[in-house]
């Protein structure tokens, strides 16, 4: 017969709480702070114990009192959310438990190892290792990540439009962006990326002297650029992006670094202060369907 402790079951319980609820908010992308993971971990794990422990309440343990553990989880761990909201957590919660534990009993059947909570519900192996715990641990999380990743590729490609808000001092703009997988550019100090939006429908942001190098079609002297934008307000947020495109092996783009950048997702608005602003001098299309180009590494860094 195998011995069940209480403290090993609680603290096994934690750990597969902490990884859920973390899936769970990468899923729904909150971001909640450390405490409440760990409080609201440790509550579902505490009530999952007593359910399972006390004689007096364990006659209660069926799926509706497993929903209230992980219930009590997800309030702590998210805070009181609307029902709507709430209702959203507690799906993906389950989807994650399911994940982690369909993962760990994989792992504890072909390694030949036991799990011993498994003769609580109903089935019995030989022993527990926190080896296969740690592994299943973090092969959850590798496979839902990546499962997470290709799922936002796929709804960027669904949603390939995108209205952008371009804030820079009391000056903003809006127009529409097009994602574009071949759009990698980055800033080559700062590491941020690039969108490009058309000089139309953003030289409020430039300086006269700059407007006129782009009316000319002189932006690409970088000594002309240099002496129109001097002494400026926008000086310090110009930005020299250097890129290769067909037929351009060696090209520069100008761009700038804006206070911040709105992008409008369906109903939802993502923000973005740490991005730049490439300008471009010709239309991208001949039915303006959209003035700029987003890179989908954009989404990403804003949704997540």
């Amino acid at each position: 017969m195998v011995e069940i402790y209480a403290d090993v079951v609680f603290i096994i319980n934690w750990i597969m709480n902490l990884l859920i609820f973390r899936i769970t908010a990468m899923i729904v992308k909150k971001q909640p702070k450390l405490w409440r993971l760990i409080s609201g971990s440790g509550a579902s794990a505490l009530l999952f114990c007593l359910l399972i422990f006390v004689p007096a309440i364990s006659t209660y343990y069926n799926i509706f009192s497993a929903l209230i553990v992980l219930l009590v989880g997800v309030l702590i761990t998210f805070g009181i959310l609307e029902l709507r909201k709430l209702g959203k957590i507690v799906v993906f919660a389950h989807i994650s438990a399911f994940a982690v534990g369909g993962i760990g009993s994989a792992l504890f059947f072909s390694t030949n190892m036991g799990n011993i909570i498994g003769n609580v519900v109903g089935f019995s192996v030989n022993y527990f290792s926190f080896r296969v715990l740690i592994a299943a641990a973090c092969l959850s999380y590798i496979i839902i990540k990546i499962l997470l990743m290709t799922l936002n590729k796929v709804a960027i490609k669904k949603q390939a439009i995108y209205n952008i808000k371009v804030i820079n001092g009391e000056r903003s703009v809006e127009f529409s962006a097009l994602v574009d997988t071949g759009n990698s550019l980055i800033d080559p100090l700062s590491k941020a990326p690039v969108i490009i939006a058309e000089f139309e429908h953003i030289y409020e942001f430039l300086p006269e002297k700059m407007r006129e190098l782009y009316a000319a079609r002189q932006e690409d002297d970088l000594s002309l650029v240099i002496s129109a934008v001097s002494g400026e307000e926008i000086e310090k947020s110009i930005r020299m992006i250097p890129f290769r495109s067909l037929g351009t092996e060696n090209g520069m783009l100008i761009g700038f670094k804006p206070d911040s950048v709105l992008i409008t997702k369906e109903s939802e608005v993502l923000t973005l202060s740490d991005v730049i602003v490439g300008i471009y001098n010709l239309s991208l299309t001949k039915n303006g369907d959209y003035q700029g180009l987003l890179s989908p590494c954009v989404l990403e860094s804003a949704a997540s």
